[in-house]
């Protein structure tokens, strides 16, 4: 039999309280979920999307930043208005 490790954590006592009570609700103990959580690394060799939300959300940001840094860099054809586009495309969803 391969040897086991444990793992200790921290946290906050309320944390543990309410992650206890959904655990005990769903029939499933701390230990399991965290195994789970390893079976799914080890299997996938990725995160979780649950866990990837805060990471997605940064590397949206990290692309808004670099394209505000090409905001008027291209000469705009004469008469473009940026509110008759955002208009057209809302029309054509249906939004107006």
């Amino acid at each position: 039999m391969a040897q086991a490790s444990t793992l200790n954590i921290r946290l906050l006592d309320s944390l543990k309280m309410h992650g206890n009570q959904v655990l005990e609700r769903e029939g499933i103990s701390a230990s399991e979920a965290v195994r789970k959580l390893y079976e799914y690394l080890e299997r996938e060799q990725k995160m979780p999307d649950c866990l990837m939300q805060k990471a997605e959300q940064d590397k949206y940001e990290l692309r808004r930043r670099a394209l505000k840094e090409f905001a008027g860099c291209a000469p705009l054809p004469e008469g473009f208005g940026a509110d008759d586009v955002r208009e057209e495309r809302l029309a054509r969803k249906g939004l107006l």
